[in-house]
């Protein structure tokens, strides 16, 4: 992944466990554009929005799909430090 979605896709996540859904749509989008490999991470972040619109709480399912959904380790740190 480029080092720009990357870090677009970090500040997706880290946004997903304060509940703030704009900037989480912004920034994932945002890393969609520079690498379409995001796309499974953006379905997952676009999932946890979704949630927090309707329940306001991401699942623990969610959780795992978003830990599932990145591919290095490092953001796998961010979904793990993230949950709530």
């Amino acid at each position: 992944m480029e080092a720009k979605a990357t870090a677009s896709a970090e500040e997706a996540i880290r946004a997903i466990g304060r509940r703030d859904v704009p900037l989480a749509r912004t920034c994932v989008s945002e890393a969609f554009d520079a690498d379409h490999a995001v796309g499974p991470l953006a379905d997952a972040i676009y999932l946890a929005c979704a949630e927090i619109e309707e329940e306001g709480d991401v699942s623990t399912a969610t959780w795992n799909t978003l830990a599932d959904a990145v591919d290095s380790p490092d953001l796998l740190a961010v979904v793990e430090a993230s949950r709530s």
